[in-house]
C-alpha cells in the first residue's frame, strides 16, 4: 500500500485513538510501517498521551537503526519515536543511550549530510530527565560533537541536573569557545544555574570586555537568569560603562527580567537617557511587550523625553500594534 494511503488509513483509524481498532492498527504500523508512517503513529501516541506503546515504539526505533539510510531517511522515525517516549517519561535509558551514539551520514551533494543530530539531541537530553549516572560521561563527549545542536543540548543536559558537579564541563567549553554562539550561551546559562559563584564574575568580566560578542552573549545570559545577583551585575554594569554601544546589551537584556526594578530602570532610561540609550531602553522593553500596562508606561517616558518624536517611532516598533 502506498505510504499516502497508509497515512490516511491511519488518520481514520485515529479519529477515536482510544478504541480497540485504532490501537490495533498502530501497534501494527510501529512494527510494520515505514518510516513516514512510524513518525506519523509517534506524533499520534505523543499528541494524544496514549498509553500502552512503549514497547511497540521502542521495537520501531530498534527497527529503523537497522540499515538506517534505506529504512530511515533523514531519521523522522527514530526522532518522532524518541520524542514520544520521552514526553511519555519512559524510564528505561537503552533507546536514548543508542540515540546519542547514532551517526547517520547520508549522501548529498558535496559532503554526506548527518542527519541524525536531532535524534543525540534528543537522546542526551532524555539522560538528563532520568538522571542517569553515566550523563556527565555521555554529555562530556557530546560537547565535542561536529553537530553544534547537539553540543548545545549537552549543556542543556548537564544544565538540567542540577548537579554542580557538572559544572566544570560546561567552564571548560565556555573557555574554548564554539564557532556557535548558541552553545557558549548554553554553557553561560548552566554554569550559572550550577556554580552562580563561579559563572557571575566571568560574566561582569565578559560584560567589561572588549568583545562585542562575548558582551552580548554575557548579557543575555544575565538577562534571562532569575538570580538577583544577576540582574545586580547588569544594574551597576548600566552605570559604569562609558559607551553606548557597550550600554545598549545590557539595555535590552534587562528587557528579559520580569521584575519592577528592571522595569524602572529601562523606563528611567528611556524618559532622561541619551538618544542612543533611550531607543536600547525602549527596544528592551519590547521584549515585554505582552505584559499588562507596559506600552503604555514606555510610551509615557518616551513622551517624557526631549526627543519625543523620535522615541514615538521606537516604542511603535518596539510594540506592534496587532502584538506581533
Amino acid at each position: 500500500m502506498p505510504i499516502e494511503a497508509q497515512l490516511a488509513a491511519l488518520d481514520a483509524a485515529t479519529a477515536l485513538p482510544a478504541s480497540s481498532d485504532a490501537m490495533a492498527a498502530l501497534r501494527a504500523a510501529l512494527r510494520d510501517g515505514p518510516a513516514l508512517v512510524v513518525a506519523r503513529v509517534a506524533k499520534i501516541v505523543r499528541e494524544h498521551a496514549l498509553e500502552g506503546f512503549d514497547a511497540d515504539l521502542v521495537g520501531a526505533f530498534d527497527r529503523l537503526l537497522v540499515d538506517p539510510i534505506k529504512t530511515d531517511p533523514s531519521c523522522q522515525g527514530k526522532l518522532a519515536v524518541l520524542e514520544a517516549l520521552d514526553f511519555g517519561a519512559y524510564g528505561d535509558a537503552a533507546p536514548f543511550f543508542a540515540a546519542t551514539r547514532h551517526v547517520q551520514l547520508e549522501p548529498a551533494w558535496g559532503p554526506p549530510v548527518d542527519t541524525a543530530v536531532g535524534v543525540r539531541a534528543r537522546g542526551v537530553l532524555a539522560l538528563a530527565r532520568l538522571m542517569h549516572p553515566d550523563l556527565s560521561l555521555v554529555a562530556g563527549m557530546l560537547l565535542a560533537d561536529a553537530a553544534s545542536p547537539v553540543r548545545q543540548a549537552a549543556a542543556e543536559a548537564l544544565a538540567a541536573s542540577g548537579d554542580r558537579a557538572q559544572a566544570g564541563a560546561l567552564a571548560l567549553r565556555w573557555t574554548i569557545g564554539d564557532d556557535d554562539p548558541l552553545v557558549v550561551l548554553a554553557c553561560m546559562n548552566g554554569l550559572l544555574l550550577l556554580a552562580p559563584d563561579h559563572a557571575l564574575p566571568r560574566l561582569r568580566q565578559a560584560l567589561h570586555g572588549g568583545e562585542d560578542g562575548a558582551r552580548e552573549l554575557a548579557a543575555l545570559a544575565l538577562g534571562q537568569s532569575t538570580r538577583a545577583e544577576a540582574l545586580d551585575v547588569l544594574l551597576a554594569h548600566l552605570e559604569e560603562a562609558p559607551r553606548a554601544s557597550e550600554r545598549a546589551p545590557t539595555l535590552r537584556a534587562l528587557g528579559l527580567q520580569r521584575n519592577e526594578r528592571a522595569l524602572a530602570a529601562l523606563l528611567r532610561v528611556a524618559a532622561t537617557g541619551t538618544v542612543p540609550d533611550a531607543e536600547a531602553a525602549l527596544a528592551g522593553l519590547g521584549a515585554r511587550r505582552f505584559d499588562a500596562g507596559v506600552r503604555e508606561r514606555a510610551l509615557a517616558a518616551a513622551r517624557a523625553h526631549p526627543e519625543a518624536p523620535r522615541l514615538e517611532r521606537v516604542v511603535a516598533g518596539a510594540f506592534p500594534v496587532d502584538g506581533s
